[in-house]
């Protein structure tokens, strides 16, 4: 009796035929969690930056406006169809839009928020102190801004026509009621700023979504600013008293 059983304590220990299942069904959740969660950075990491391209593009397209031939005005203009063609150039940008707007079961254009303005300076004081810092001598104005985009469930997001944006930090988050004080000056700015929220594929109903916001801020190119024709506007944009 003692030696049989021995024998079998001495093929138990020998016995490896299911310690690789046992170690599988021990790591496999782990590693899965691992791709998943990999899989969503990487989705997250090219949706950052497909929204960056976004706003870096369509401030690049509405900066470069040119004066009338006729030179009724100094100022580059822009009207509905400009704003239009630069608005549906994000879906070029950012293919991402189709299937997230599938997945949501709603138009693209109305899961990413793509708001314009044009802001011009004017100066509040003769000289200033700091010429490193202009922000005490000039105060930015809304000329127009885009109030006919799709704006978040949370409230609309566009640059208000009459609100005195604030200097902030440079490197404060962007916000519509503020712009970072290197950018004021004798000048006035075309503003992009976009919003898209982040959902991720996997586990969507247990996980937070990511609102990733991107600005950019380009001068004019050929006119000391640009400002909108609103002949035959369809309200996609609204020109400042």
């Amino acid at each position: 009796m003692r030696a049989a059983l021995l024998a079998r304590i001495r093929r138990f220990r020998r016995a490896d035929d299911g310690l690789a299942a046992t170690e599988l069904a021990l790591v496999l959740p782990m590693l899965l969690v691992l791709l998943l969660g990999g899989i969503q950075l990487v989705a997250y990491v090219n949706a950052s930056r497909k929204v960056d391209l976004v706003v870096r593009s369509i401030s690049q397209m509405i900066s470069q406006a040119r004066p009338p031939t006729d030179n009724s005005t100094v100022n580059g203009l822009v009207n509905q169809w400009d704003l239009h063609f630069s608005y549906d150039a994000s879906l070029v940008l950012f293919p991402f839009l189709m299937s997230e707007a599938k997945r949501q079961g709603k138009q693209w254009w109305q899961v990413i928020t793509i708001n314009y303005a044009s802001i011009q300076f004017k100066p509040t004081a003769a000289t200033c102190a700091d010429p490193t810092d202009q922000s005490a001598c000039y105060s930015a104005g809304v000329v127009w801004t885009s109030t006919g985009t799709t704006q978040p469930a949370s409230g609309p997001l566009y640059r208000r026509c009459g609100a005195t944006l604030i200097p902030a930090d440079n490197n404060a988050a962007a916000s519509p009621t503020t712009l970072p004080r290197s950018l004021y000056g004798p000048a006035s700015v075309v503003v992009i700023d976009a919003v898209f929220t982040f959902t991720p594929t996997f586990g969507a109903r247990y996980l937070p979504s990511f609102d990733i916001k991107r600005s950019a801020y380009v001068q004019p190119r050929y006119a000391p600013l640009i400002d909108y024709d609103t002949t035959g506007n369809d309200g996609i944009a609204t020109k400042c008293p």
